[in-house]
């Protein structure tokens, strides 16, 4: 009896795959560490909704039943509504998104701190920036070109394959000024995120990008009084700024071109201009267009 009943319990679906029964209705691309805040939180105001017109035509039990019955399949599956992205990103303004951290900002994926000083301002003013022969756009002032240029190569471990965690947090420390023990840094999809005890200091597209910001701020150490003295919003601000005229990437010398893209998300949809490597396909920079520049160039 007792092998009998063994057999029978193992030939059962559930225990042949190795999943339990809920596993089988459980969507992990919008669950777990998937799970879209802003979108759960439009599926949960649908189910309050929809339980409140059924506790009102069918009793407060009907009601309370549909509440449960959606909580579940939202917790089981991420969604209540089929299109739920699609409608968070038609719906819900920026301002609700914001809440959620998920607002799109105007630097692309990773917003900059955002300081007092004009960042175009200071690097006119500090001769870093200069009219392009023709007049109509800025560029590297060509004292500075050298400078910066001298800067990336003398750098070699940002151009080699054998870079470690060690020195993009030595030279982290030095951009930042902050000490190295309290500094993380989070390379992910070839971007990087980086935080001083928990709180997020900067952002990167790439890891040219990280050293284009190093080589600045050498430059502008050894040639400005007033550089160290800044905030580090404010000189976030301005390396930021000033990557956007960086025209060989410092990884590999290839040139820098602009392109548009769209970026997507679960929650939002907006136009964006990167600067990328034609040689080693890094992006230098990345940013949202205005609505208006958006649907002109389409």
């Amino acid at each position: 009896m007792t092998t009998s009943h063994d057999t029978r319990r193992s030939d059962r679906p559930s225990e042949r795959s190795g999943r339990r029964p809920l596993d089988r209705l459980r969507r992990s691309e919008y669950t777990g560490a998937n799970r879209c805040l802003p979108c759960t939180a439009v599926n949960v105001g649908i189910a309050a909704g929809a339980s409140l017109v059924a506790g009102v035509l069918l009793g407060p039990g009907v009601g309370g039943g549909v509440f449960l019955a959606s909580l579940a399949a939202v917790w089981l599956r991420g969604y209540l509504v089929p299109g739920t992205p699609e409608l968070t990103k038609r719906y819900l303004p920026e301002r609700v998104l914001a809440l959620f951290g998920k607002a799109p900002d105007g630097a692309g994926r990773g917003a900059r701190p955002v300081g007092d000083v004009e960042p175009e301002a200071y690097l006119l003013d500090a001769g870093v920036l200069a009219e392009t022969p023709g007049g109509d756009d800025f560029g590297f002032a060509p004292g500075f070109a050298a400078a910066w240029r001298a800067a990336v190569e003398a750098d070699e471990p940002s151009r080699g394959a054998d870079r470690t965690d060690a020195d993009d947090l030595a030279a982290l420390a030095a951009l930042t000024g902050l000490d190295r023990d309290a500094l993380s840094i989070d390379w992910r999809g070839g971007a990087a995120s980086a935080s001083a005890d928990g709180e997020r200091v900067g952002y990167w597209e790439s890891r040219p990008a990280l050293r284009a910001d190093v080589a600045a701020d050498r430059v502008l150490t050894a040639t400005r009084d007033d550089w160290p003295a800044l905030p580090l919003a404010d000189r976030s601000g301005i390396l930021g700024a000033l990557r956007l005229f960086v025209e060989e990437c410092p990884a590999c010398d290839g040139g820098v071109a602009l392109e548009e893209r769209v970026v997507e998300s679960c929650c939002s949809s907006y136009d964006v201009v990167a600067g990328r490597c034609a040689g080693c396909d890094a992006r230098l920079f990345e940013l949202r267009l205005p609505a208006s520049l958006a649907s002109a160039s389409e």
